[in-house]
């Protein structure tokens, strides 16, 4: 908006000169509607100015490497007058950091969390001689999520407890364990040919399995390739224990410490997947250096699969 400026000033020195020259009422008249027309401009454009507001429109998640282009929508019932804003994206992730002035895409071209927020949003009158900060939408987040990559052959049977205990509220189940009929027991579960033939009352009771605790580990550090292989090799595994009906939990070393996440679902996994996005890189260390006890778990080290 410099150039308008520029440009209004040197038109305002030429009325000068041609007013002094002739000293007529047209140059006269000429130099008041100049002097007047930025202030009309500003009244005409004060509604659009105050009312109006900047809105920054993007999906919440997307999966890594899907254009997606950066939309700026400035909202008013009046026409638009020009505006000007820059748009700063952050990946904590990775600790990069973009300006985008234009309308362009994301970076999706790896993994993590995106922190844009709206800076020096100006919006200026019709003529673009007078500016006002801008009323913009409060800064928002874009989950680029990875996609799954797979780790090698697992022995996901280790994750299966041989141990088991009676179903609360019984109901159905593939297992089940033969005893005495006691006293309060639902006559439904009874083994009724068997009961025949021992002469006692012999009671089915649905049995369900007992699952010790299954830990899944990594560090959230190294390069961006890196890190887009450990949360790909991280969705597979967690979609694969999943399928088997495994609650887990997630074990990740950041630039916040240790942090911990259960998962019993798939909206527990994205959420869990989502919270590192946006985490900052360990910086030293690593999880092997602080032992843990579980039935089952799986340190993923971002290495190729064979």
């Amino acid at each position: 908006m410099a150039t308008r400026r520029i440009i209004y000033l040197l038109s305002l020195a030429c009325c000068l000169l041609f007013f002094s020259a002739y000293q007529l009422w047209f140059s006269y008249f000429t130099l008041v509607m100049l002097l007047l027309l930025p202030w009309f401009s500003l009244v005409v454009s004060l509604p659009g100015m105050l009312t109006g507001k900047l809105e920054l429109q993007i999906p919440r998640s997307l999966p890594v490497g899907t254009p997606q282009e950066l939309a700026l929508f400035y909202s008013c019932r009046l026409p638009i007058p020009p505006w000007r804003c820059r748009v700063v994206v952050e990946r904590p992730l990775t600790g990069e950091e973009w300006t985008m002035k234009d309308i362009e895409d994301l970076p999706t071209d790896h993994c993590g969390g995106l922190e844009l927020t709206m800076r020096k949003a100006k919006i200026f009158d019709y003529l673009g001689l007078f500016a006002l900060p801008m009323r913009r939408s409060a800064p928002m987040r874009c989950a680029v999520r990875p996609g799954p990559i797979p780790l090698p052959d697992l022995d996901l049977d280790l994750c299966m407890t041989k141990a088991w205990r009676p179903k609360p509220g019984g109901g159905f189940a593939e297992n089940h364990e033969l005893r005495l009929y006691r006293p309060g027991d639902s006559i439904q579960s009874i083994h009724w040919k068997l009961s025949a033939k021992t002469g006692s009352l012999i009671l089915r009771e649905p049995m369900e399995p007992v699952r010790d605790r299954v830990l899944v580990r990594l560090d959230l550090q190294g390069s961006p390739e890196t890190l887009d292989r450990k949360l790909g090799q991280l969705l597979w595994l967690s979609q694969h224990l999943l399928e088997r009906d495994l609650h887990f939990h997630i074990q990740a070393l950041t630039g916040k410490g240790i942090q911990l996440f259960p998962v019993t679902g798939e909206d527990t996994m994205w959420e869990a997947i989502d919270a590192l996005l946006f985490l900052p890189p360990a910086t030293t260390g690593s999880l092997l250096d602080h032992p843990e006890r579980a039935s089952w778990q799986y340190y993923i080290s971002g290495g190729e699969a064979p």
